[in-house]
């Protein structure tokens, strides 16, 4: 079903892929600490592997503002960028050459927080109105499961791009955690294939199926997985969305 509070483009043209390598420097350089902003003068954080890859951009639908990324990275001589951080098991690197994999997927300073935070408590230090606290707690809730949606419609464009491009399987690097919260926001099994590694923290190689992926929608809403709007926009088609404006 189509979102109603994001909208996910494919990034196919030159203006579009500045906007989300903009936002990575945001989340990454600027947010996080997890690059260095000297590295990326321009303000756009960049590698080798952006050439191989098809780059996806989240806009919010109430502010028209750009709030996440991601990007599906395709196999460079055989091999992809997870190869060169970890040692796949057997399994994993027969799989490497025919398979994609998912990676600078990032959210914007408050999304992400959101993800990242702990449970909502159930009261508030200033506020003594019980009624008042719950309101609260119902709000930030609301909030969160917004945050989990920006993960449902990244998760759903990258799995509706690789079955039309013929990818039968996609890896992804990543914490524990956010791989247990992938699964909630699609029904995906992700098994590991590989030994952890040092990458912005403890980092763990995953491998899924995209096909399985497809059929598990398809059977959790029947006729309409076949009837619903696209997964996602090719940006070229509304060009005349602003730039340089409304990032974050």
């Amino acid at each position: 079903m189509p979102s109603e509070h994001f909208e996910v483009f494919l990034a196919d043209q030159e203006q579009a892929r500045r906007i989300h390598f903009k936002l990575r420097y945001q989340v990454f350089c600027t947010e996080t600490g997890y690059e260095n902003p000297e590295d990326y003068p321009d303000g756009e954080e960049k590698d080798e592997w952006d050439a191989n890859a098809a780059h996806f951009l989240v806009r919010a639908r109430d502010s028209g503002r750009w709030v996440a990324t991601m990007r599906i990275v395709l196999p460079r001589s055989g091999r992809l960028p997870i190869e060169n951080r970890t040692t796949l098991d057997d399994a994993g690197r027969a799989l490497s050459g025919s398979s994609a994999e998912i990676s600078r997927l990032c959210m914007v300073g408050h999304y992400r927080r959101r993800l990242q935070g702990r449970m909502v408590p159930c009261y508030s230090e200033k506020c003594t109105d019980p009624r008042a606290n719950l309101a609260w707690a119902e709000a930030e809730l609301g909030k969160r499961r917004r945050t989990a949606e920006i993960l449902h419609v990244l998760f759903d464009a990258a799995f509706s791009y690789c079955r039309e491009h013929g990818i039968q399987h996609c890896y992804m690097l990543t914490t524990r955690a956010l791989a247990k919260i992938a699964g909630h926001a699609l029904p995906m099994d992700l098994q590991q294939v590989g030994p952890a590694c040092s990458h912005r923290g403890e980092r763990y190689p995953f491998l899924t199926d995209v096909h399985a992926v497809i059929n598990r929608m398809a059977e959790s809403v029947g006729d309409l997985f076949h009837d619903r709007a696209p997964s996602y926009r090719h940006y070229s088609d509304v060009v005349s969305l602003p730039y340089a404006v409304n990032m974050g």
